[in-house]
């Protein structure tokens, strides 16, 4: 049955199945992945779930309530003097000034004073308590206990700061007030009463400034009054005892007259003045004949017409004698005009000087008029300088002390009209509200992103393991590893017992492992054409101890049996038992004892109460490996079992641990490599496959086991696109 490879060939067409490297093929391969390492995915998933819960309905609840007030407009003063409305801008740095001012720790202490903060749980510390037993050195003192209270106090206030946050909104004058707390009822209070007790301490500052105010004017403004009145008597006198006549304005009657006259004489002087200037241009302009002096004279009409007219005619004669030359008849022409518009000119000149000179005459005897009666009053006030002066000096400190007086009342009575204006600086737009649900924790959003993180670590967690697993997690990467074919895989045993291992494919005949090994035993029947005489061996191996090398040497051992072959199955494993040896278990004589020559290879024959199946135990432990002389021995030993058995089946020792193994791989007919699923790492593999071929062995293929129920018997390796199956329809059919 287990005929050697190399003895037949097949004449079959070779296929290249490319796997298909689609998007459903990767996507297959990683779900494949995460279903292997489930179990990873979900203790990391509950452990960050679980934490995370705990941690979210751990957070200590919070609710936040918003006020929102706005910086008010100044009312107008009606005793304002500045018309323009400029109380009603706001300043730049107003809204700022005022934010700082509501939270400000004055108004946060009258906060805590009308919202005390609820009294915690009573904690005594060591010292309180030593104390309470008797140790009075450790008691706090009176004045340590001030201090504390004002440092509690202190404390208080800074922690009530920090929950507050307060907002000027830009280019507005909206202030937002938001305060957190752990209830609703109290943040709203707190919000609502940080607003009113400024309000409160405003107004109650305003009030004070101006009443400070108030009291010294009203003291100031008494001692004003009567300063005038006394002023205001002693003017009275003075006038009553010189004789003087005045006016109700307290000005004496000459000095009115006086101010008339001299009002009256300057008037004449400037028409006497204006009269002598128009003469003297209008005399120069005669002399010269100069027609541009005559428009400046606006009140002339007729003289200003005559010289415009002049110069018109100048100017075009002017233009046209350049283009023309002056003999042209246009040109003459325009000289007989301009020497008639001179002549008009000088007549309207003669008239002009005739009327100004007239004018002159009555300003000159007005001027000396007025002169005269000016002398003779102010000869009359001459007499009346001296009592009329020092009258006029009692008046003007009257009237200043009077106008002190006035000032200081009116602002008396401005102070008086703006208590009854006064308004605090800022006003409610909406005052702040019990929320309903909790400001933090939102419990659903954290737990969705605790969801979400327990997610990405599990993910993150699973493709950690795939990435850092040093052995094989994927069928596909055993498919050809090494240029070896696999030819099967067995499904992870669960539940079952060790004892009732060995039995397993004979319990379980219709069985996924019992399948799994009669497909592996007829894979190795084509792999060769039968012999007519004598058995063949098969060498079982693998890389470390616990790949289940030993188990499937006992299933393929027993499939055979139950296929009618007469099979041996030999053990040369003997460093299993060498710890049973040490501890003075009972060991049967078996190969190796064979090969010393301690016994006689068809008496240490047993058969396997378990499986029924023959079986040479590996006998006596040693330390040596197997020299030239007893590797020929071992040959001619297989040969003479073979006339016997038709399948002699080799457990050999792990590789990685004696190279035993390797002698008899080499030795064998043919060789299975037995590989465990994400246990045995890939360069352990590569380098056991490696040895095994430099030591002449003969590679039938590889056997995966523990792998998973949905992963065993998948020989195909990795699915085949649509177009592949065609090309290889086509083939065969070809």
């Amino acid at each position: 049955m287990l005929e050697r490879a190399l003895d037949h060939s097949f004449d079959q067409p070779k296929i290249h199945v490319h796997p298909d490297g689609g998007a459903y093929a990767i996507a297959s391969r990683y779900i494949g992945v995460g279903w292997r390492y489930r179990n990873l995915f979900l203790m990391v998933f509950v452990a960050i779930l679980a934490v995370g819960s705990v941690a979210v309905f751990s957070l200590k609840r919070s609710y936040m309530a918003s006020a929102t007030v706005v910086v008010t407009t100044r009312v107008a003063d009606p005793l304002s003097q500045s018309p323009d409305g400029s109380n009603n801008s706001l300043e730049d740095d107003e809204l700022a000034t005022q934010a700082a001012l509501i939270g400000s720790r004055d108004v946060a202490a009258a906060v805590l004073r009308e919202l005390p903060e609820p009294p915690s749980p009573v904690r005594h510390t060591w010292r309180q308590n030593l104390c309470l037993y008797g140790i009075h050195f450790f008691c706090n003192v009176s004045s340590s206990s001030v201090s504390n209270s004002v440092a509690a106090l202190d404390r208080a206030i800074d922690g009530l700061l920090s929950t507050v946050t307060i907002e000027p909104q830009p280019h507005s004058r909206v202030i937002s007030i938001s305060v957190k707390a752990n209830t609703g009822e109290r943040a709203a209070a707190i919000a609502n009463a940080f607003v009113t007790d400024y309000q409160k301490l405003a107004l109650t500052q305003r009030q004070g400034d101006l009443r400070h105010e108030a009291d010294w004017l009203d003291e100031r403004t008494a001692a004003l009054r009567e300063r005038w009145l006394e002023a205001e008597r002693v003017a009275s006198k003075y006038n009553e005892q010189h004789g003087l006549v005045n006016t109700d304005a307290g000005s004496p009657l000459v000095d009115r007259q006086i101010s008339d006259m001299a009002s009256s004489l300057g008037q004449a002087e400037t028409r006497y003045a204006a009269a002598q200037a128009r003469v003297e241009s209008l005399n120069i302009a005669l002399r010269n004949g100069d027609a541009r002096a005559m428009i400046s004279l606006g009140d002339q009409p007729l003289l200003v017409a005559s010289a415009s007219a002049l110069l018109q005619a100048e100017m075009t004669r002017a233009q046209k004698a350049g283009s023309f030359g002056p003999n042209h008849p246009d040109v003459q022409a325009l000289d007989k005009q301009i020497a008639g518009a001179r002549a008009q000119l000088r007549s309207e000149m003669q008239q002009a000087l005739t009327s100004i000179n007239t004018e002159l005459v009555s300003a000159k005897a007005d001027v000396a008029a007025l002169t005269r009666s000016m002398g003779n009053l102010q000869a009359e006030s001459a007499g009346q300088s001296g009592a009329q002066a020092e009258y006029r000096t009692l008046r003007q400190e009257s009237e200043s002390a009077r106008g002190v007086y006035e000032a200081f009342l009116d602002r008396a009575k401005e102070l008086t009209d703006r208590v009854a204006l006064l308004q605090p600086p800022v006003t409610f737009v909406s005052h702040a509200a019990a929320p309903a649900a909790p400001t933090f924790p939102n419990r659903k959003k954290l737990l969705m992103g605790v969801v979400l993180l327990a997610v990405v670590a599990a993910i993150s967690a699973v493709v950690l393991r795939a990435f850092l697993s040093p052995s094989f997690i994927d069928v596909d990467e055993l498919h050809n590893f090494g240029g070896v074919p696999l030819l099967t895989i067995l499904p992870v045993m669960k539940g079952v017992r060790k004892k009732n291992l060995d039995r397993y494919v004979l319990d379980h005949p219709f069985s996924q492992t019992a399948e799994a090994m009669r497909g592996l035993s007829a894979q190795l029947s084509l792999a060769g054409a039968a012999r007519l005489e004598g058995g063949q061996t098969l060498a079982i191996a693998s890389a470390s101890p616990g790949d289940g090398k030993t188990t499937v040497a006992i299933w393929l051992a027993s499939v055979l049996k139950e296929a009618g072959q007469s099979v041996l199955l030999i053990d040369i494993d003997c460093r299993r038992f060498a710890s049973s040896e040490q501890t003075g278990g009972v060991l049967q004589v078996g190969f190796t004892n064979v090969l010393a020559g301690q016994a006689v290879v068809r008496d240490v024959i047993v058969k396997d109460d378990v499986t029924g199946v023959d079986v040479l135990p590996a006998g006596s432990s040693r330390i040596s490996s197997f020299d030239p002389a007893e590797v020929s021995q071992i040959r001619d030993l297989l040969a003479d079992l073979s006339r016997s058995y038709k399948a002699i089946i080799i457990n050999v020792p792990p590789l990685t641990v004696a190279l035993d193994g390797l002698i008899m791989a080499s030795i064998a007919d043919q060789t299975i490599f037995v590989c465990r699923w994400a246990r045995t790492s890939r360069g352990a593999v590569a380098a056991c496959l490696d040895r095994l071929r430099v030591y002449g062995a003969r590679l039938a293929g590889t056997v995966l086991t523990g792998a998973e129920e949905r992963s065993a018997n998948l020989l195909c390796g990795a699915p085949v696109a649509r177009n592949e199956v065609r090309l290889i329809t086509h083939t065969y059919q070809g």
